[in-house]
């Protein structure tokens, strides 16, 4: 219900921004302004980096070579677990872009809306793992571990300028409601085996979650200075907190397995832990699962190139 009043809201206002009934007024000083928009941020997101990029890469593999003599039948292959730690590193910092359109309002406010996208990613150097696979115990493979999540955001607000327009240098004060929309994690676990069976191969395990629907506040100030008469530029510093949290859902997986390699419990990084589908990251031993919660509040230093029309 809270998104489908903001969303009614981004319509609303949008409407009347080309509504030249209301909006009406000079050409010069009531018209539009384009901004691209470049920044970098630092958001909330040590639980996710404590829990996703901590946990183990866990599974198990049936043997087949170096059988106790008690074995009769491929039925009582015995199992082997494997565990292997390889935490990904968290950014402090990430870049982040995206488009705003401005409407005059009158000399000192303006109407805002705009589409921006965040990505972060984590990639560490090459470990060398024992990954018992194809029947065998002992295989020496390079483990590598990339992680991406990135989501996209629209919003829309005000922006109050502290003295009037025709100034070549302003200050301002901006509020905007936004939402943030399609968050994506995908994680790639690469194990290039150089050593045993499977020596020259590589096996490649992927693991895909969603979420959306974040509802999130953000205030700002900045100064903008006009050094031509439909050109300025602009540097703003915001902070941003969620009025409405959110959880990945949904995990899907993909990988190149096949029969031969005798995995028995496929592995596992994040997997669903309710019916409800929310995401779970596995503990450090592997024992159980921590709900992800994603929480997105942070700072946020902007550069925006303005052009009026």
């Amino acid at each position: 219900m809270n998104l489908a009043i903001f969303r009614l809201g981004c319509l609303c206002v949008f409407s009347l921004f080309v509504s030249e009934g209301v909006l009406a007024a000079k050409a010069k000083e009531n018209g539009w302004i384009f901004s691209p928009v470049v920044g970098i941020n630092h958001l909330a997101l040590d639980v996710f980096y404590d829990t996703v990029y901590k946990s183990p890469f866990v599974g198990s593999v049936e043997i087949t070579t170096d059988l106790p003599e008690d074995v009769e039948g491929e039925s009582s292959y015995p199992v082997q677990p494997f565990s292997f730690e390889n935490d990904l590193e968290a950014r402090a910092i990430d870049v982040e872009g995206g488009l705003e359109m401005r409407r005059y309002f009158n000399t000192q406010n303006d109407f805002f809306i705009g589409i921006g996208a965040w990505e972060t990613i984590s990639e560490n150097a090459p470990i060398m793992v024992r990954f018992p696979l194809q029947g065998d115990k002992v295989n020496l493979a390079e483990y590598t571990r990339r992680g991406k999540l990135s989501f996209t955001q629209y919003y829309l607000g005000v922006r109050h300028y502290l003295t009037q327009r025709e100034n070549k240098f302003n200050a301002y004060l901006n509020i905007s409601l936004r939402e943030i929309f399609d968050v994506d994690y995908e994680e790639t676990n690469v194990f290039n085996f150089i050593s045993g069976a499977p020596a020259g191969f590589k096996r490649i395990f992927i693991f895909k979650s969603q979420a959306t629907g974040f509802l999130m506040m953000q205030f700002g100030v900045g100064g903008e200075y006009r050094f031509a008469e439909r050109f300025s530029v602009a540097i703003e510093g915001a902070y941003a907190f969620h009025l409405q949290a959110g959880a990945l859902k949904g995990v899907s997986t993909e990988d190149d397995t096949n029969d031969g390699d005798r995995i028995r419990q496929p592995p596992l990084v994040i997997d669903a832990i309710n019916p409800l589908q929310e995401v779970g990251a596995l503990n450090k031993d592997g024992s159980g699962r921590t709900k992800v919660e994603l929480r997105l509040d942070g700072w946020h230093v902007l550069a925006k190139f303005n052009i009026a029309f």
